[in-house]
C-alpha cells in the first residue's frame, strides 16, 4: 500500500532553491553528535564519521553545573532529550545530495479507527532555508494519505510548518495512484499545486515552484516502523535528540525525528 500511494514530489529548480533531499545514513556519515550545555561549552559525544543508526540512540551524558563542571545527572539520547544534537562540520552538508539515488522517503503506516489506514511519507532535507532567516539544520517534512476500509484513497494531508491542509483525493490530480506534492522553495512545506501560499501568523509566503527535479518516491522507499519498534534496520527512530544544531529559538533549531513529533500519531495530520 505504501508503495502504491507514494507521492511524486516536485522540487523547486536549482536557481530558486539550493537545498536538496538526502537520507538518514547519508546525513549521519557527515555529522557529529554533541550535547548542549546552556551557558557552558557543549561537548562532543560522537565525532564526524562515527555516528550511525546503531549507536545514535544509545548515548548518554551528564549535565554541567557550577563552574561548568559535569554533575551526576545523566541524560540519554533514546529519550525525548533535546540537549543531544547532530551538527554538520561545514555548510556543504546543508546542500543535501545532488544524486537522486540518495533521496529516500520514510513511511509509517497506522490503522484508522473505524477501518482503513493512514500512510505517512516523511522526507528528509539536511537544511531548511526558509524566509526571513528562519533557518535551521535538518528538516523533516511529511504528507499523509488516508485510505478507507476498502483500501481506497480518500484524502491527502499536506503538512505546512505547524499546520497543514487536507485535500480530497478527487481534487489532487494524482499521477496514477501517486499524489503530487510541490515542495516549497527552501522551507519544503508540502502543497498540492504550484503557487504562492500564505504562511500562517506571518507576513511571508511560501513559493511552490514547478520546473525542478521530479522525485518519484516509490522507487526509493523504506518502512521505518514505530517508535521503540523500528523496521528494516531503521533504528534512527529510537533517537530522541535534535537532528541539527540548537538555534536562538525553537523555530531556528534542528527538529526531532518523526516518532518524536506529535503528527506521527495525530490522526488528523
Amino acid at each position: 500500500m505504501a508503495r502504491k500511494y507514494a507521492p511524486e514530489v516536485h522540487l523547486a529548480p536549482a536557481g530558486d532553491d539550493w537545498t536538496r533531499p538526502a537520507n538518514v545514513d547519508w546525513y549521519l556519515a557527515r555529522v557529529q553528535m554533541r550535547f548542549d550545555h546552556p551557558g557552558c561549552p557543549d561537548c562532543e559525544i560522537l565525532a564526524v564519521g562515527s555516528v550511525t543508526q546503531s549507536n545514535m540512540f544509545s548515548q548518554s551524558h551528564t549535565t554541567k553545573g557550577t563552574f561548568c563542571k559535569h554533575t551526576d545527572k545523566r541524560l540519554y539520547s533514546k529519550d525525548s532529550e533535546k540537549k543531544f544534537f547532530l551538527q554538520p562540520p561545514n555548510d556543504d552538508v546543508h546542500k543535501g545530495s545532488s544524486n537522486p539515488a540518495d533521496w529516500i522517503v520514510y513511511t509509517h503506516v497506522k490503522s484508522k479507527i473505524g477501518g482503513g489506514y493512514y500512510i505517512q511519507y516523511w522526507f528528509f532535507y539536511p537544511y531548511n532555508d526558509s524566509v526571513a532567516s528562519v533557518n535551521h539544520e535538518a528538516d523533516w517534512e511529511h504528507i499523509t494519505v488516508t485510505l478507507n476500509e476498502r483500501g481506497e484513497p480518500v484524502s491527502v494531508y499536506y503538512a505546512q510548518h505547524d499546520v497543514g491542509t487536507s485535500v480530497g483525493w478527487a481534487s489532487i490530480q494524482p499521477t496514477g495512484t501517486h499524489p503530487i506534492v510541490y515542495s516549497a522553495d527552501g522551507s519544503h512545506a508540502s502543497y498540492p499545486r504550484a503557487g504562492s501560499y500564505d504562511i500562517p501568523s506571518t507576513p511571508f509566503k511560501d513559493r511552490a515552484i514547478s520546473g525542478g527535479p521530479v522525485w518519484q518516491t516509490w522507487n526509493n522507499l523504506v518502512n521505518m516502523g514505530e517508535k521503540r519498534f523500528p523496521l528494516n534496520g531503521q533504528t534512527f527512530v529510537l533517537y530522541g535528540g535534535r537532528w541539527g544544531e540548537k538555534g536562538e529559538m525553537d523555530v531556528t533549531s534542528g527538529p526531532q525525528g518523526p516518532p518524536f513529533q506529535g503528527s506521527f500519531y495525530d490522526e488528523n495530520r
